[in-house]
């Protein structure tokens, strides 16, 4: 098991999770859904050990991250992309931004320009722009760009804050096209998301949230077609993806509307 959470809570107001216990498995794809304010971003920090604010327990591969060394050698294992793109950058130049980790990690010169060259390679990114600030960018440029200072490092691990939100429909094929090659490759990607196609097509595993607590997790179809699903609660579901459940009497019906 890649990642677990042992009856943890957290966040801040009151302690936003309550009490979640989830697997992650190695070389999975996981989405987190739910709708606004039901605590996906708290619970993908969570993961990441990014909030101090938290009870119970985290495991990374058997190991408990409330151990320091651990936890260190877990935050290098893994990339994290936030909602909001413009959080990850605080450098002068886009190559400063995409280089950051690895100059933190003391890589050699050598290193980093290779793996510069690799990254830049795989997303398509112009050596031309390297010099400018990230933030002449345009939207779905900055989202290239932090992912290529998430990539750069080779991480294990993706924790992916709706990383394609604002791109189009040719740009977000190359993102997830590149996903699934990471997924195929050991990668172990952990996304929020909010477009149920892209959880029905991608998605190995589930986690559906509501007000801090887990209301469905699963194989995606099979959460949406469990009957044992509270229709209520599936109604939410569909809603926090923007799926009207108006004059919908049952499950079936509601699948037959998404498809």
């Amino acid at each position: 098991m890649e990642i677990s959470l042992k009856k943890v809570s957290s966040g801040y107001e009151d302690l936003i999770l309550k009490n979640i216990d989830i697997n992650i498995k190695t070389g999975s794809w996981n989405f987190i859904i739910g709708e606004t304010g039901s605590g996906k971003s708290t619970l993908l920090q969570t993961i990441g050990v990014l909030l101090k604010n938290k009870k119970g327990d985290i495991f990374w591969r058997n190991k408990n991250l409330s151990t320091k060394n651990y936890l260190k050698e877990y935050r290098e294992s893994y990339g994290y992309m936030f909602q909001y793109t413009e959080k990850q950058f605080f450098n002068n130049t886009i190559k400063e931004e995409i280089i950051y980790s690895l100059v933190k990690r003391k890589a050699s010169s050598e290193e980093i320009e290779k793996k510069l060259d690799e990254v830049l390679n795989l997303l398509n990114i112009s050596r031309s722009i390297l010099n400018k600030s990230p933030h002449e960018l345009s939207g779905g440029q900055k989202r290239f760009v932090a992912f290529a200072s998430v990539l750069i490092t080779s991480p294990q691990i993706l924790l992916l804050d709706e990383p394609t939100a604002g791109l189009d429909i040719e740009n977000k094929k190359i993102f997830f096209a590149l996903l699934n090659k990471l997924k195929k490759e050991g990668v172990t990607i952990i996304q929020i998301s909010h477009l149920l196609e892209d959880v029905l097509e991608y998605g190995d595993y589930v986690i559906a949230l509501e007000k801090g607590q887990i209301i469905a997790e699963g194989i995606p179809l099979e959460v949406l077609k469990n009957s044992d699903l509270d229709f209520i609660n599936f109604c939410k579901i569909m809603n926090s993806f923007g799926v009207s459940t108006e004059n919908i009497r049952n499950i079936d019906e509601l699948l037959e509307r998404v498809r």
